[in-house]
């Protein structure tokens, strides 16, 4: 019984490491890569200043970049990173007040739903438009981050490539 438990929940578990993983590397992104960066050139700018106007210029720039370099700025980005952090929630409250199978199905549905969401976000990062862009100058480090093992790249492949077995049927021997 025991042993049953633990091999259906071993794919749950592979998913919240997949989610942890996912959200991991986004949050390292941000906070050091993206808004620590940042907040370092705004700091050399404030210590050159000379008067405020010039201080509110680089605030604004200082705004700018972290909306950029944080992809607010694009829609499709911004709805599925909110996507995904739902998905997340949801995930982690199924689990934890979890009674027996009753929402298997439920899990399995949230897990299914992340796995569309994490290919379709990396897919569209991997875009020639966003990866070429001077969106960020950190950006290729953390695509190369969230993909050192080629499973993005892999799982997105496999998502947007699906092949749908053909049927094989019998052939009659005519005699």
């Amino acid at each position: 019984m025991a042993q049953q438990k633990s091999q259906r929940s071993r794919p749950m578990w592979r998913v919240g490491e997949h989610m942890a993983f996912l959200i991991r590397n986004l949050q390292f992104y941000i906070q050091v890569d993206v808004i620590e960066s940042q907040w370092n050139i705004l700091q050399t700018h404030i210590q050159d200043s000379h008067d405020f106007t010039e201080l509110v210029g680089f605030h604004e720039e200082y705004l700018l970049a972290l909306i950029s370099q944080t992809f607010l700025d694009i829609g499709s980005v911004s709805r599925i990173l909110d996507s995904i952090m739902k998905l997340c929630l949801q995930f982690c409250w199924n689990l934890e007040n979890q009674d027996h199978c009753s929402n298997t199905v439920e899990l399995e549905h949230i897990a299914e739903e992340f796995n569309k969401k994490s290919n379709s976000l990396y897919t569209i990062l991997r875009s020639s438009r966003l990866a070429g862009s001077q969106r960020a100058p950190f950006f290729r480090r953390f695509l190369l981050r969230l993909n050192l093992n080629s499973f993005f790249e892999a799982t997105a492949r496999g998502v947007l490539n699906v092949v749908r077995p053909q049927l094989s049927l019998p052939v009659l021997n005519q005699q």
